[in-house]
């Protein structure tokens, strides 16, 4: 019988994390006050954050997307990973990016908070690709029933998905806050994208509706292809980031990505972009297992009313 394999963590502050994030950088964004009219994008990991990221970038920048991962990075700071430094010396208003509950980080009443959630299955399958691709959590030969035995105990990092969800499920009518599923923007992603825009000012949503070129570089520029390449990173992207950044997100690419040689392991972190990829991965007694974990955080309502139309396996 192998040995379980378990990701390499510490802990900041009572919550795990993997050992790319510093105590420093975490405490700064924890004690961090967006400005008023800043734009905060949060979500659990893996939820397609950096598809919905890429949307909200785009309409900002009028069809223009970032030129590398470097750029994409900088335009949204991502303050638990690279501190608030370069944050606070940006013009605002911001936009930023946490992966934070609603009660872990201060909320200002006059700054937009553009909430992400997807199926708690679909984030699970995307959660172990995902830390069995970065060098940092040590997981490589890690399995899918070592990574769901963490996951639906509520043990990897960030915490449990369901107190995540559930902590901004609450405030989803709040006035400042706009709540959306990855599910919403794959099955109508052209209503789904005018409601963030909308969100963001009427003005962005006036420009969407009356400038075709706009929209549709907006399309192309948040395909699967395109953002696998843009969000690749590796020796020769790696050279190109510490020419172009101003350091930070080339020490959060050391931390996370570099071997003990200082090599990078390639990585994109845009896969699939797909609904129901759970299917690759999940057993009946995952099924199970998961179904005892919704029941157990009393959290069926709230799946149900966000994927009671999508096919989980019964789950709820």
């Amino acid at each position: 019988m192998r040995p379980k394999q378990v990701p390499v963590y510490h802990v900041i502050d009572g919550l795990k994390y993997s050992t790319g994030y510093t105590a420093e950088n975490v405490r700064q964004a924890l004690s961090y006050m967006p400005c008023d009219g800043d734009i905060v994008m949060v979500s659990y990991v893996k939820v397609g954050n950096n598809w919905l990221e890429q949307i909200i970038q785009l309409i900002l920048h009028r069809g223009e997307s970032a030129t590398d991962t470097a750029d994409y990075h900088m335009r949204t700071p991502y303050p638990e990973m690279i501190g608030t430094t370069y944050l606070q010396s940006m013009p605002p208003p911001r936009f930023m990016k946490t992966h934070f509950e609603h009660s872990r980080q201060p909320i200002n009443p006059k700054a937009r908070y553009v909430y992400l959630a997807r199926n708690p299955l679909d984030v699970c399958v995307s959660f172990f690709h995902f830390t069995r691709s970065i060098e940092a959590y040590k997981f490589q030969q890690g399995s899918f029933d070592d990574f769901f035995d963490l996951f639906v105990t509520g043990e990897t990092d960030w915490g449990d998905y369901f107190d995540h969800l559930a902590s901004w499920y609450k405030h989803r009518h709040d006035d400042n806050v706009l709540f959306l599923t990855y599910e919403q923007l794959k099955r109508d992603f052209r209503a789904t994208v005018l409601r963030v825009a909308r969100f963001l000012g009427s003005e962005y949503e006036v420009m969407l509706l009356n400038d075709a070129e706009v929209y549709n570089k907006l399309v192309q520029k948040s395909s699967i292809p395109f953002m696998k390449k843009l969000l690749e990173v590796n020796e020769r992207t790696k050279h190109e980031i510490a020419a172009n950044d101003n350091g930070a997100v080339q020490d959060a690419i050391t931390r996370l990505l570099c071997n003990e040689d200082g090599v990078v392991r390639p990585v994109t972190l845009v896969r699939k972009g797909v609904v129901g990829d759970w299917k690759s991965l999940f057993t009946t007694e995952h099924i199970l297992r998961m179904r005892d974990r919704i029941a157990e955080k009393g959290a069926a309502q709230i799946v149900t009313d966000l994927w009671g139309t999508e096919d989980l396996g019964g789950v709820v």
